[in-house]
């Protein structure tokens, strides 16, 4: 039998194609989980007058679980080895990175201007787009990386 010789590059575009499959599922899984987590952030402001930055850090943390499994089962199929608790604890740090930079935006928009609403979201989503690209490089090449 002979062995099967792929053609110059196929290994190139191979990976090429699954990194912007993944891409592209992130990308369509955040914008199911943005305006989710905003939503709750903006119910938790109606019922709570506390600053919105720091709001959005506890938003974050209770929706870390759902969007973790969300983002395991549908983006990075390949586990690392490490369990799940880890690798959640490694999402969380990640999460929180977000949530702070998002949040120190929003706390300034709030404190400043007593920011509302779709002001607050703007702000929020200011802080968080440098991260994206960011974000999802970090746990395509590290954070699920298999061992």
């Amino acid at each position: 039998m002979a062995a099967t010789t792929r053609p110059p590059g196929a290994y190139r575009d191979g990976l090429r194609r699954l990194v912007s499959g993944r891409f592209t599922r992130y990308t369509s899984l955040s914008l199911l989980t943005v305006p989710v987590g905003y939503g709750l952030l903006l119910l938790a402001r109606s019922v709570w007058d506390v600053n919105a930055g720091l709001l959005n850090l506890v938003v974050g943390t209770l929706l870390t679980p759902p969007s973790f499994l969300l983002y395991r089962r549908f983006v990075w199929h390949e586990r690392t080895g490490k369990g799940m608790l880890a690798e959640m604890f490694a999402f969380w740090q990640l999460v929180m990175v977000g949530a702070i930079a998002s949040g120190v935006v929003m706390a300034m928009a709030d404190a400043w201007w007593g920011a509302r609403g779709l002001t607050l979201v703007a702000a929020g989503l200011l802080g968080q787009v440098a991260l994206f690209i960011g974000r999802y490089f970090w746990r395509d090449r590290v954070h699920f990386v298999t061992s």
